[in-house]
Formats: C-alpha cells, sequence, structure tokens
C-alpha cells in the first residue's frame, strides 16, 4: 500500500526551505543601512571636528596677524607674510567698509583733522560645516571682553588692530573672524610739553591674487599730521555699507551706521600728532 502525502505538504516544505534565506536578506539589508547610517554620521561629525579645528586654528591666525601689523604699519615697505590651514572656510578681504573721522577742538573750535575709509579682514566659514547662533560675538583681540565696543585703546603697548567672531545671518550664511583696524593713542611728555599721539592703519586690497593660504601685509605709505593747543580729540567710527551694519562689528552701537563717537578730553593744551599708515593687504600671493 503505497502512503498518499497530503496535497499542500510540499508548499509548507517549500516555505520552511525559503524561510532562513528570506531571514537572511533582510537581516543583511538592515546591516546595511545600519552600516551606511553610522557612516553617514561618521562623516559628518569628522567633517564637524575639522571644520571646529580650523575655526579655532584662523582665531590664532588672526590675532597673530593682529600683533604683527603693529610691527609692520609704521615702516615703509616693511612686509610680512602669514599661513593659515583651511579646508572649509575662505578668506576674503571687504574694502572700504569702516570710515575713520579724527576731529580736534582748540579755543577757536573743532575742527576735522582727518576721515580715512579702510577694509577688513574676514575668515569666512559656512554654517554648514561649522555654526555657533545667530548673532554670536566674541571678541578675540584684545583678550578683556569688556572691550567689545571698544575702537579705541590707550597706551604705548596698546593694539591698532582688533579681531573678534560673529555670526550674523543677515549678512550671509557664514560665521567669520574679522580682524579691523582701530585707533591707539598714547599720551607723552616731549621737552616738557604734553603730546597725544594718535595711530592707526588703513587697510586696503592688493590688486594681486592668487589660491595659496596666505595673507601678506605691506606697509606702502606712512603719514602724519600734527596741531598744537588741542584740548580734546573726537573720534567718529561709522560702517559705509549698507550690508555690513554697525552691528556687524560691536555689541552694541550708536546707530544703524555710527559704529562709536567718543571724545577724549586731553586735560589742557596738547599738541596732538597722528600717524596714519597705508596697509596692502594680498590674498593667496606665494611670497
Amino acid at each position: 500500500m503505497k502512503f498518499k502525502l497530503p496535497k499542500n505538504a510540499g508548499l509548507r516544505r517549500n516555505r520552511r526551505a525559503v524561510s532562513p534565506a528570506i531571514s537572511s536578506v533582510i537581516l543583511t539589508a538592515a546591516v546595511v543601512v545600519l552600516v551606511l547610517v553610522a557612516m553617514s554620521f561618521a562623516i559628518d561629525l569628522r567633517d564637524s571636528k575639522i571644520a571646529e579645528n580650523e575655526f579655532a586654528s584662523v582665531r590664532q591666525f588672526m590675532q597673530t596677524a593682529a600683533i604683527q601689523i603693529d610691527d609692520i604699519a609704521w615702516v615703509p615697505w616693511r612686509t610680512q607674510t602669514f599661513r593659515y590651514s583651511r579646508s572649509y572656510g575662505s578668506m576674503s578681504f571687504i574694502p572700504n567698509i569702516l570710515n575713520f573721522t579724527i576731529y580736534y577742538r582748540n579755543a577757536s573750535g573743532e575742527y576735522r583733522l582727518g576721515s580715512y575709509a579702510s577694509g577688513v579682514l574676514a575668515f569666512n566659514m559656512p554654517i554648514s560645516k561649522y555654526n555657533v547662533y545667530d548673532g554670536y560675538f566674541e571678541l578675540i583681540y584684545p583678550t578683556n571682553s569688556s572691550m567689545a565696543n571698544c575702537f579705541i585703546f590707550r597706551g604705548a603697548t596698546a593694539p591698532v588692530t582688533r579681531v573678534y567672531a560673529i555670526e550674523k545671518l543677515s549678512t550671509g550664511s557664514f560665521v567669520r573672524v574679522i580682524l579691523n583696524p582701530c585707533v591707539r593713542i598714547v599720551e607723552a611728555n616731549v621737552s616738557g610739553n604734553k603730546q597725544h599721539r594718535l595711530y592707526l592703519p588703513i587697510l586696503y586690497e592688493s590688486g594681486s591674487r592668487g589660491n595659496n593660504p596666505t595673507v601678506t601685509f605691506t606697509s606702502t605709505q606712512v603719514f602724519s599730521k600734527n596741531v598744537k593747543d588741542a584740548t580734546k580729540i573726537r573720534v567718529v567710527v561709522t560702517a559705509l555699507s549698507q550690508v555690513y551694519g554697525a552691528s556687524f562689528f560691536v555689541k552694541s552701537p550708536l546707530g544703524a551706521d555710527k559704529i562709536i563717537d567718543e571724545e577724549i578730553y586731553l586735560g589742557g593744551s596738547s599738541t596732538v600728532v597722528f600717524y596714519f599708515s597705508r596697509v596692502e593687504v594680498a590674498l593667496g600671493v606665494n611670497p
């Protein structure tokens, strides 16, 4: 007598045979998806760390350059090149963005000593690679955070430039490190006569450019003006750009375009000597 199998016995047997293969495919697909997600996360984390380290490196670079400008600016045709590292960010120069106007007062009234436009050096990091938050502002140099709104510094060792970091989305999708000139005031006594000296470097862009990660500063001209019997100095700094207003440079501006308007009383009659230097900024040039 023959044993007869049920009609669906083969189907059940086939399903049991195929089931491990289907499970293997599903597990393999799940593992592949997990690996791809982990790789994407690892790549994003790596890029974020590279951008963060690059931004920190450029902060130090800008601070070093700001200190060295003081040695370059006051000796005609002195030049120095600085190298920086880059992966995602880029260096740029924004021309004629700041205006410095110097006034003095004597017994006859207030007069303008000079008005000068300057550019600024900017490192731009896309916020898709690294960001802090919109409205972020940090003074990097000088290191005293209470001077975030200062464009005038006193003393023989005071800086003639300042460096700060800012993220302001209304000016573009970047977190930036900015180097801009500022005014130094030094009080001196020359042969028994009181004297106040003002120093201001004016930054302008060189016509030549390259692709190297370098910035070259060259002092091309040094000028001086002097007035006697001044009793007060007034320094007004304004933003000349509609895009980069006063709030791009200080945390608490005086207006939409006015950055500072500061009076310095000289404590009696004094001779004022104003030194200003034209400093050429060349980007990417191979020294």
